[in-house]
């Protein structure tokens, strides 16, 4: 009831529209939290992640990849995170493309907090997800578990400046 009071949709793994990729991953949750326009069950899509902590030229190489991408209708999977997720997400909203937010907390707790409006710009044509029950906190061991489903619902995925021990390392491997 509190999911569907603030617009969160519930999907299960058995549901026609659970994404087949996220299918074929290693653990995959058995329910989805999603808000925004539907998940679909085959989708073209690409993760980008990066750096928090980006340098103009990753700026301007994730606002070109997003682009490129979304001129091909392919979908940008990100993790909303501060840094290159918010570029890619963001470039995404500006242009009107498609771009799914997996979240490493409830849908109801935005992380950060600066992404708020963001968050509800994507849901225009985009889907905010989380495995996460509402009300869970964005805690450290909550992102590895976030990015086996950012990478799980792409085809592939982009790095744009990263530490060689970074989450976003772990997500493409």
């Amino acid at each position: 009831d509190a999911a569907l009071e603030k617009g969160i949709k519930i999907i299960s793994f058995w549901d026609e529209n659970y994404p087949m990729l996220l299918k074929k991953i290693y653990n995959p949750p058995v329910l989805l939290y999603c808000k925004g326009q539907s998940l679909e069950y085959r989708e073209d899509s690409v993760a980008i992640v990066g750096t928090r902590r980006f340098t103009s030229y990753g700026k301007y190489s994730t606002q070109k990849i997003t682009n490129e991408l979304l001129s091909s209708n392919i979908v940008v999977v990100s993790g909303l995170a501060r840094g290159i997720d918010t570029i890619a997400h963001k470039e995404a909203v500006k242009f009107g493309g498609r771009t799914i937010a997996v979240f490493g907390s409830g849908l109801d707790v935005i992380y950060p907090k600066e992404n708020h409006t963001l968050s509800q710009e994507i849901c225009e044509k985009g889907t905010l997800i989380s495995e996460f029950p509402l009300g869970t906190k964005p805690d450290r061991g909550n992102f590895p578990m976030r990015n086996r489903i950012i990478s799980g619902l792409s085809h592939a995925t982009v790095v744009v400046e990263a530490g060689d021990k970074s989450g976003a390392i772990l997500t493409a491997l």
